[in-house]
């Protein structure tokens, strides 16, 4: 087995991780852009090793009894991730919004934990969500700390039809923005992910200083205000300090 073929086959679980509902082989081969044999064989091996099971009446799979040994192992041990989470739900608690957390994956910005606001109407985030690194707050504070060369990487894997010297034009684009969220170490944007809402963040950091993931929080636009933001933001820098000390451990 080639470290490509490992990766799909991490990829293909990773799938479930983003929906309750059961998943068919043509939906993964659609979402992850495989063929549906290769995908089949993956499915395959996952659901003998108990990894995955299949529903005999819709054909479709879900995570198997083997997942819980894991979910069971993390729960139960007082690791950094409890930590952090803990600290994110007392910060949703205090604002009242939504705080999550976005570890940067390759091309992507993935959420990883959520601590949702307890307000009736609120801007949801999914786990599992993946973002292109250079939109949303939650991205762009990760993206505005790659070299440069990376970033022109990033915007060509996302605008395949575009040509090297318009890659180039969009990042110059880009660059007063990037630099000032450098200076600041902090990234707020409104409506530009979703028109509803907006994002505070800030970025984290692992042991060697290089940018692995952000906390930020979010909220429909019309909560809103200067004087809210300004708050919302000392909050947050104060907590991803106390985050980042876990982040650095890991």
């Amino acid at each position: 087995m080639t470290v490509k073929t490992l990766k799909n086959s991490l990829d293909i679980l990773e799938c479930f991780a983003t929906t309750e509902n059961a998943l068919g082989v043509r939906e993964i081969s659609r979402m992850m852009k495989l063929p549906t044999s290769v995908v089949q064989r993956t499915i395959n091996t996952f659901t003998e090793a108990g990894y995955l099971i299949q529903d005999e009446y819709t054909k479709k799979y879900k995570l198997g009894y083997k997942m819980y040994l894991f979910y069971d192992v993390l729960s139960n041990s007082k690791d950094p991730h409890s930590t952090i989470y803990e600290l994110m739900q007392n910060l949703a608690s205090e604002m009242n919004e939504s705080v999550f957390l976005t570890y940067m994956d390759n091309e992507y910005g993935v959420t990883t934990k959520i601590a949702e606001s307890n307000k009736n109407v609120k801007y949801a985030v999914s786990l599992g969500t993946k973002t292109p690194l250079y939109i949303g707050a939650s991205c762009k504070v990760m993206f505005a700390y790659l070299e440069e060369n990376r970033q022109l990487e990033l915007i060509a894997f996302f605008q395949e039809e575009q040509s090297k010297e318009e890659h180039k034009s969009y990042l110059e684009s880009l660059k007063g923005e990037l630099q000032q969220i450098r200076r600041n170490n902090w990234c707020g944007t409104v409506g530009e992910y979703n028109e509803h809402a907006f994002g505070i963040s800030v970025p984290l950091f692992n042991y060697k200083k290089e940018i692995i993931a952000s906390l930020t929080i979010s909220g429909l636009v019309y909560d809103l205000n200067d004087q809210r933001e300004k708050y919302m933001l000392e909050q947050l820098v104060k907590v991803a300090q106390q985050i980042q000390s876990h982040i650095s451990k890991l």
